[in-house]
């Protein structure tokens, strides 16, 4: 809706005079009042559009920082600082290619910049929450046996494709974690929570990243993580 009124928009002010570049903020208002000046017919459509989206913005930074206790809980994994200058979180899913090959790069940047966190909350929406799956697995090792979750995750996110009871067991096997295959109920009361933040932040798929306030959806090559980073620091 925002998308087709902003064309709507360009589209009917291209007849208009060139405008000066606009260099700053106050020059850019001050053009976009000209151009609704210019083209009354908008305005009523772009300023709903607009109440809709200060609207869920609010939404989402009450979520956000009410939500930051739960995100910062040692239950979830985690790489990088105990003591963060800048933490990102990674909303990701162990069945999700995009996820695993973003989860490389992420380990890079921690690696580059030790004053970072990257927090991960899972969502496994190709295995859903069940007895059984990826991220209630790496979740219960982590939570149970620390010190195998490094190869626990590795092959987790070696594995291409999705993740079922045969890949997992097999994972578990390989690392003598077939205890932790099972989710006890924390665990899935935690997945279950991760899903509310997941639809509560307006998430429609993964990987995500969530920075300050910033939300960075899909696959981040590494150069612009830096830049992201950079950013924030």
């Amino acid at each position: 809706m925002i998308k087709k009124l902003i064309i709507a928009l360009l589209m009917s002010v291209m007849m208009l005079p060139p405008l000066a570049y606009a260099q700053n903020q106050d020059d850019k208002i001050n053009e976009i009042v000209e151009m609704l000046k210019a083209n009354p017919s908008v305005v009523d459509g772009l300023y709903e559009s607009l109440a809709i989206y200060v609207k869920q913005q609010q939404q989402f930074d009450q979520l956000l920082s009410s939500s930051q206790a739960y995100i910062n809980d040692p239950k979830h994994t985690s790489m990088g600082s105990a003591d963060a200058e800048v933490t990102l979180v990674n909303v990701t899913d162990y069945s999700c290619p995009y996820c695993k090959k973003l989860d490389l790069e992420l380990q890079k940047l921690v690696k580059a910049y030790p004053q970072i966190k990257v927090v991960n909350l899972y969502v496994p929406l190709k295995e859903g929450i069940s007895v059984t799956n990826s991220a209630g697995y790496a979740l219960n090792v982590w939570q149970q046996a620390r010190a195998k979750y490094p190869q626990v995750h590795q092959l987790l996110v070696a594995k291409p494709g999705t993740h079922n009871s045969a890949s997992l067991a097999k994972i578990a096997k390989k690392t003598g974690t077939e205890q932790y295959l099972n989710n006890p109920a924390d665990i899935e009361k935690q997945l279950e929570n991760n899903f509310a933040l997941f639809n509560g932040f307006g998430l429609r798929g993964t990987p995500a990243l969530i920075v300050g306030k910033d939300v960075i959806p899909g696959y981040v090559p590494y150069d612009k993580l830096e830049e992201i980073v950079e950013k924030h620091l």
